[in-house]
């Protein structure tokens, strides 16, 4: 027998990927793009959660979503850590929530009116820090549902509150998908995850669903999508900006100011305020007042102006 094959040409040569199985591609690249659309929204969404909790100013981001293996995303989690099993009826499986317990604990205190800082701390949450946790992640599960709400419904039917990794009983065989959150609170930053089963998802984030979000193909809604569509979109919060006016100072006119010094702004009693909408101006209006607060009364609504039109 001749073993003497022929060398293939250079331009018959395949290019051969190494695959790593820790790190599965599960999903298609425009499934990725919609998980982390989805999760862009819930971490700007859940912000306020962990604001209002804390008392102050806290920024959720998404850094990144992995596909891995689910024994190394348990495997990588420290004990004791603050995790929530989310059962999920309607997509037959667990959400798991990851987070630092000294984040937790810092919340609860902050929650009940304290000033504790250290986020250092690592044990289980007492009885009652469970209970008002609890609540806090009632809030955080309703936004976790409005965020995937465009794609898919469902509701939560119950939430278990685990300390130890080894107690989370996902199937190891099962790849997970992760979404990676930090969690900043201006002087400190701290993870937050959500893992889900592939096996949970893969049914529910098919191409044809998620061809929503891919601008080169137009895809006719269903009336729930839309309506759905309306509901996420109308919860959305916005910062409007009514100027009272503005300024030009030097650093040494700013440096020698003093109690009582005037500032003239640039800005006319007879003409109508620049409004800006998420720092975009996109109106004019007048000061006035509605019962005992503050208003402006809106004079013109300006049109957008395209950008490249002005180069």
């Amino acid at each position: 027998m001749d073993t003497n094959y022929p060398n293939p040409s250079p331009g018959t040569r395949k290019h051969v990927e190494p695959y790593d199985f820790k790190h599965p591609k599960l999903f298609s690249k425009e499934i990725m793009r919609t998980l982390r659309t989805l999760h862009e929204v819930f971490g700007r969404n859940v912000s306020r959660n962990f604001s209002n909790a804390f008392r102050q100013k806290v920024d959720v981001k998404l850094a990144q979503i992995d596909q891995l293996a689910t024994s190394e995303f348990v495997r990588h989690i420290k004990s004791p850590s603050t995790l929530y099993i989310l059962n999920v009826e309607e997509l037959g499986g667990d959400v798991v929530m990851v987070m630092q317990p000294g984040f937790c604990i810092q919340m609860v205190e902050r929650q009940s009116g304290g000033r504790g800082t250290d986020l250092s701390e690592q044990r289980m949450l007492t009885t009652i820090e469970e209970k008002i946790m609890f609540r806090i992640m009632n809030g955080v599960n309703r936004e976790i549902i409005a965020a995937w709400e465009p794609v898919v419904s469902f509701s939560i039917k119950s939430m278990t509150y685990e300390s130890k990794p080894e107690n989370v009983h996902m199937i190891t065989a099962d790849p997970a998908i992760v979404a990676v959150f930090r969690v900043d609170l201006g002087d400190d930053e701290v993870e937050m995850k959500i893992a889900y089963p592939y096996s949970m998802l893969k049914e529910t984030l098919n191409e044809s669903v998620l061809q929503i979000n891919n601008h080169s193909k137009k895809v006719n809604l269903s009336e729930e999508q839309m309506q759905a569509y309306e509901q996420t979109l109308t919860r959305v919060a916005i910062k409007v900006q009514p100027l009272l006016g503005t300024t030009r100072l030097t650093l040494d006119e700013l440096i020698n100011l003093e109690e009582g010094d005037a500032i003239a702004l640039s800005q006319k009693t007879d003409q109508p305020l620049e409004v800006r909408v998420n720092g975009v101006k996109k109106m004019t209006a007048y000061p006035g007042t509605t019962g005992n607060r503050k208003a402006v009364k809106i004079y013109e609504l300006l049109e957008e102006i395209n950008e490249q039109e002005l180069l």
